[in-house]
């Protein structure tokens, strides 16, 4: 379920959450306006690039390479539509956010009355199938969470706030990203000598990111730093600035990769 930009309902998406498809149009569209399935929310907004995908889903190419948030779903479409008119004919529902702003985006809430009075006309909602796999990418630069150009574009826009946030601190900046020395961005300033910051960006409001064996290794170093980035993209971007020693109290071992050797 995609929508245009980030905002307080987005945050309050959570797996586990009932969720009804709905079909917009007039009374009089080829598709019956309406409920056309139930199922649960499986995992947590996220900033989604369907630029490789595109044709899969959509309709309207050019609508499909912008920048969306979207959430993952578990639905059942039902074998025949609830139309509009029948819903706003149930008490409980007349006074759906739907109904009362029908021009609202996603995510619309339904209270658990109405989701109550909706599962009386549908019958038993389905049984939650569990979370959503999160993706993990693994390539030559290292491992991260969800789309790689999603990633990037995540990244760059954290860089740049990183960047600016110890410019405004009197510090010199250099980025080294493309060195691949364990850190993105080299700081120096005559008061504070040099730091080794990296930088990781993250679309959601939790800190929680994957370090490169490489990044690991040099979070040793007592001039490392790591700034991460949440909602990087979004209108509320927050840098939290960590020691080396504190990324790694607070990290764990999450995967293992096997490379053959020589037998000696």
């Amino acid at each position: 379920m995609p929508q245009r930009t980030k905002n307080y309902r987005t945050d309050v998406m959570a797996p586990g959450q009932r969720v009804v498809l709905w079909v917009g149009g007039p009374a009089t569209a080829t598709r019956t306006p309406g409920v056309w399935g139930i199922g649960h929310v499986t995992g947590p907004a996220y900033l989604r690039v369907d630029a490789d995908n595109a044709s899969d889903y959509w309709l309207d190419e050019e609508r499909a390479d912008r920048l969306e948030w979207a959430v993952d779903l578990d639905v059942d479409i039902l074998s025949t539509p609830i139309a509009a008119n029948e819903l706003r004919a149930i008490p409980e529902l007349a006074g759906m956010e739907l109904f009362r702003a029908p021009q609202m985006s996603n995510p619309i809430y339904l209270s658990p009355e109405e989701v109550s009075a909706v599962e009386r006309r549908v019958g038993p909602w389905p049984e939650y199938p569990g979370d959503a796999p999160s993706a993990i990418i693994v390539g030559s630069t290292g491992a991260g969470f969800g789309d790689p150009l999603a990633n990037h574009i995540v990244e760059r826009a954290a860089m740049e706030r990183v960047m600016a946030h110890y410019r405004d601190l009197g510090f010199a900046v250099t980025d080294v990203s493309d060195r691949k020395c364990g850190w993105n961005v080299t700081c120096t300033a005559p008061d504070h000598g040099e730091l080794h910051v990296e930088v990781k960006g993250i679309s959601g409001s939790k800190a929680a990111f994957l370090l490169t064996a490489n990044e690991y290794t040099a979070a040793a170093d007592s001039c490392w730093r790591l700034a991460a980035v949440t909602d990087a993209l979004g209108t509320r971007p927050t840098i939290t600035v960590l020691t080396g020693a504190q990324v790694v109290a607070g990290t764990q071992p999450m995967l293992y990769e096997y490379r053959p050797r020589a037998i000696e």
